[in-house]
């Protein structure tokens, strides 16, 4: 199509996904097919949309494992640009040898999910989630509500990257102590600890690292055990980072206060063992709001224009 490279894009609504001036844009480097989907595909539907792509814009919704298979299975592939902040669910060994240029988006949501990681310590703190359950008569009126103040607590951030230093900051207005353990991070803003102390001394912890494909849990069951008993912990991250068999055991026990991940973990009936309140999942949406959104297309686009441009 006059020369232009074919790009597949994966979207929830199509088009309808892109702001017009920016499908416009994106149109005008590219031959764009459109791909709407609400649920994750199969490796052969990916294929049979993307058999003579070059370029191809992927979101986790659309597919949650860019492995090595599927990459061989995509010969004219050049160019992956996906709307994530994460890598670990592409193979990028597998698009190295293939020479396939891939891009993510590292900064769309940084405030985002800092401010739902914040809303998630609190939710557990003032019990929150609770009290509108209880408010609603779907939880009896004897199930406590009484909450803590954050005041004066200390919070260990583990990964002081953008995502982790806005976290240490907004833990601060609320005259919370933060420290941090990040071997790739020096600052004189917060305290660096030792990771063993970190679990030992925190209050709360709160994971904003980085996740790497096949790494084994950072919080596994030792880990656990050597963290203040009825801390908290809250993982706005990726839920590989914590071993979750072993955080609702530690949850179970009382050694674990309270688990809140941003993702779907627990089943409604592993659930129902659980005191309710100790366990928070907000289902992968600590990214979504208004503005992360509107970044994160503009930033898409530019990625994938740059990739199309390029070959």
């Amino acid at each position: 199509m006059n020369g232009k490279p074919e790009l597949v894009l994966f979207s929830a609504r199509g088009r309808e996904s892109l702001p017009d001036c920016l499908a416009t844009r994106l149109e005008s480097s590219a031959a764009v097919t459109y791909c709407p989907t609400l649920t994750a595909l199969s490796d052969d539907e990916i294929v049979g949309q993307c058999a003579d792509a070059r370029v191809v814009g992927l979101t986790r919704r659309a597919c949650k494992d860019f492995h090595g298979g599927l990459v061989d299975r995509l010969p004219k592939l050049a160019g992956l640009a996906v709307f994530a902040t994460g890598a670990e669910w592409l193979d990028t060994e597998a698009l190295a040898k293939r020479r396939v240029q891939w891009r993510i988006l590292p900064d769309y949501s940084t405030q985002t999910v800092a401010e739902h990681a914040l809303g998630m310590l609190l939710a557990l703190a003032r019990r929150i989630h609770l009290s509108d359950r209880v408010v609603r008569a779907e939880l009896p009126h004897t199930v406590s509500l009484r909450g803590w103040e954050l005041a004066g607590k200390c919070v260990g951030i583990v990964g002081l990257g953008k995502i982790g230093l806005r976290i240490a900051r907004l833990v601060s207005a609320f005259d919370a102590k933060a420290v941090y353990c990040d071997p790739e991070v020096a600052t004189s803003e917060y305290e660096a600890v030792p990771w063993e102390r970190l679990l030992a001394e925190s209050d709360v912890i709160v994971l904003a690292a980085s996740v790497e494909r096949g790494a084994r849990p950072l919080i596994d069951g030792e880990g656990l055990a050597r963290m203040k008993r009825g801390a908290y912990l809250i993982n706005p991250s990726r839920p590989q980072l914590v071993d979750s068999e072993a955080a609702l055991q530690a949850v179970l026990c009382g050694q674990l206060a309270g688990y809140g991940v941003d993702e779907r973990v627990y089943s409604p009936a592993v659930l129902a063992g659980v005191e309710p309140g100790r366990i928070l999942q907000t289902g992968h949406t600590g990214w979504y709001s208004d503005e992360a959104m509107a970044r994160g297309a503009g930033a898409w686009v530019e990625n994938l224009i740059a990739l199309a441009e390029a070959l």
